[in-house]
């Protein structure tokens, strides 16, 4: 049977149908990932080949400006439908991205917002030093710690007009800004709710940040003028939240420490700062895993605001939520200068699994138990001569390959359900091991290092052929002498996908899809280059953290930047190098 397969299956399997980023980057009729900015389109292939870029950045700025609309817009939404008074005030926390460049385009597109900015170092200060003349004043809370140097650069963006809110959670801090009344207080208390994710450790009482109500009360006694100078309450869950019940329960705490402050009374605290937190979908399943939360940014601030509707005056709410912002303005292409195989091409193997016919999936477990007895007896024969080192060879790829091809024909043809395939472990894993390793102009740790530090997942695809049934299942390795530079999880989302018969790559025959399913592969399914063909793999929702956390490794540093403006209804594109985007 042959399954169908045009740009709109690509568009759902390799996750572009998101509610972030899916009006900006789209697939056109003849395969070519395009990048949208009004009415404008941009293949990435083709800029690539104009400027014979192997790796590059692509910055798409008005992605930015869209995100800053979908958070205020539903805001907006949110509030009028539920009757909520106060305002929206929303600041960019620059740590996620403190580039010259993306401050720039926050001041710009915030315009119209007031939109303000959260920073926490003398070196963010200094950045928006550097531009606060251009742009009209915002709000900064500042949440590092207090030095006489900060307070110095602080005076100074006060003096231009901007409103500054300086969060306190120790008492050496409360000691030092009471010689400096005018500046207004963040109180910024411990969340103890438990949360999931990455992340988190911000929350409990062993938490970095943040007062005890204990440590509170003591400050309150002694440093009587907190009462009078606070007016915001900071709290902070950590990064990417991606269960809808965590967010629910943690706006629970916040609310009621908002009521506890008002008690003690903190009669000025007119301000919620909820901190980061609002997950980015960079798979937009919603299924409530860390790359894909069950929840949007509508939901986010219908359950933040439900939990503040009925205390009069409604307090005004900071959002800050910067991964939201700015994670799908940066792309990452690189193009494919090797492909190799994972086993070795021989006629043996071939003609074992030939020669053998398999009925059901029994009989293919039975055979598969039969080969990892022999693979064990083999390991423990180390080190292997020749001959035996040879046999071990053609045993692994008959499991990675042959065994995998005839376990699709058997699921195709309707001797074995898919279901039952996915109950066993062992045999599933035949369907989502690569036979390919693509070898790309890059560096993970220079360009993308949240894969190694983190195990971040970014969305992957071909910027060409996205027309085409991909040929192979392929891990990605790097151009570094580390083995931790490669990526080897893909997640399909085939949950979009209608029909009932899964999708297999046309040459090795993994797994590429399960209508109704979402499913995590051991690597990407990707097209054999032609030959002469510049071949480009696109990493997508890099644009968060990303820059400022790259590394030199192996000296691989700084890839041509590709900035992308909307003027006048037009692209505008400009190359610049990386460290001219630092000053």
């Amino acid at each position: 049977m042959n399954e169908e397969w045009n740009v709109n299956t690509a568009r759902k399997i390799y996750g572009l149908e998101n509610y972030v980023r899916e009006s900006l980057i789209d697939i056109d009729e003849e395969g070519y990932l395009v990048i949208k900015i009004g009415d404008n389109t941009l293949r990435i292939k083709e800029i690539m080949d104009k400027y014979n870029f192997d790796v590059a950045y692509i910055r798409i700025l008005p992605a930015i400006r869209s995100s800053m609309d979908l958070v205020y817009n539903s805001y907006l939404t949110v509030s009028e439908a539920i009757g909520y008074k106060g305002k929206l005030i929303p600041v960019f926390p620059m740590k996620v991205n403190p580039l010259p460049i993306i401050i720039e385009a926050i001041l710009n597109y915030g315009e119209k917002y007031q939109w303000g900015f959260n920073t926490g170092s003398i070196g963010e200060l200094r950045t928006l030093l550097k531009l606060a003349d251009k742009y009209t004043p915002r709000m900064l809370i500042y949440d590092g710690v207090v030095t006489e140097s900060t307070i110095q650069d602080l005076l100074q963006l006060q003096e231009k007009g901007w409103r500054i809110i300086i969060d306190v959670e120790s008492e050496r801090e409360i000691e030092l800004l009471a010689k400096y009344p005018q500046f207004e207080i963040g109180i910024r208390v411990k969340p103890l709710v438990k949360l999931h994710g990455k992340w988190s450790g911000s929350v409990g009482l062993s938490s970095k940040f943040g007062l005890t109500t204990n440590a509170l009360m003591n400050l309150k006694s002694e440093y009587k003028y907190i009462m009078e100078k606070s007016v915001l309450l900071h709290m902070h869950p950590g990064s990417q939240v991606y269960k809808h019940t965590d967010i629910r329960n943690y706006f629970l705490e916040v609310k009621q420490v908002y009521d506890e402050l008002k008690h003690m009374g903190f009669e000025n605290i007119s301000m919620v700062d909820t901190g980061g937190g609002m997950a980015y979908p960079y798979i937009d399943a919603r299924d409530g895993e860390e790359e894909s939360p069950d929840y949007t940014i509508v939901d986010y601030f219908k359950e933040l605001l439900e939990k503040f509707k009925d205390i009069a005056p409604n307090p005004m709410i900071i959002y800050e939520g910067g991964r939201f912002v700015v994670s799908s303005h940066r792309i990452v292409v690189s193009k494919v200068v090797d492909v190799r195989s994972y086993s070795a091409v021989h006629l043996v193997h071939e003609q074992i699994v030939k020669t053998k016919d398999f009925n059901n999936i029994d009989e293919l477990r039975e055979f598969l138990d039969n080969i990892e007895k022999l693979l064990h007896e083999l390991r423990a024969e180390q080190p292997l001569d020749n001959s035996r080192r040879e046999l071990y060879e053609e045993l692994i790829a008959i499991m990675r390959e042959d065994l995998s091809s005839k376990l699709a024909e058997l699921i195709l043809s309707g001797r074995v359900d898919i279901a039952d395939v996915l109950k066993n472990h062992k045999i599933a894993r035949l369907l989502v091991t690569p036979t390919k390793r693509y070898v790309l102009s890059m560096s993970i740790f220079a360009d993308i290092p949240d894969v190694v530090l983190v195990d971040q997942y970014f969305p992957i695809l071909p910027a060409q052929r996205l027309n085409e049934k991909p040929h192979v299942l392929a891990s990605i390795s790097d151009l570094t002498c580390d083995s931790m530079g490669e990526v080897k999880q893909f997640i399909s989302v085939g949950v979009k996908l209608q029909g009932k018969t899964p999708l297999f790559t046309i040459l090795d025959s993994k797994l590429i899809a399960i209508p109704g399913l979402k499913l995590k592969l051991r690597g990407i399914p990707l097209h054999l280059p032609n030959r002469g063909e510049n071949y480009y793999v696109v990493f997508l929702d890099t644009g968060a953290y990303q820059d400022t956390l790259s590394m030199r490794h192996n000296l691989i540093y700084g890839a041509p930047e590709i900035i992308l403006r909307e003027q006048d209804g037009q692209i505008k594109l400009e190359i610049a190098k990386r460290e001219e985007l630092y000053t």
